[in-house]
């Protein structure tokens, strides 16, 4: 399954750099990049960090972009 971002969404609707939330999550501006574009899913520590810093859960950070329903 995919994981599609909105994290980049969210940050540039709040006018935070990329290097302002890497420094703040202790962590490097290449991440958040990765993070962002999709090339690297954070670890589940780093998904609570964020949810924490953006004060918006997890789901609305990050989701699943291909959920396939199976109706029995």
């Amino acid at each position: 399954m995919a994981v599609k971002s909105n994290l980049k969404q969210i940050r540039t609707d709040r006018n935070i750099q990329q290097h302002e939330l890497a420094t703040a999550l202790q962590t490097d501006v290449r991440t958040i990049s990765r993070y962002e574009t999709g090339a690297r899913c954070p670890n589940i520590e780093m998904a609570l960090r964020l949810s924490a810093y953006f004060k918006l859960a997890v789901n609305q950070l990050f989701e699943l972009d291909d959920i396939r329903h199976n109706p029995k």
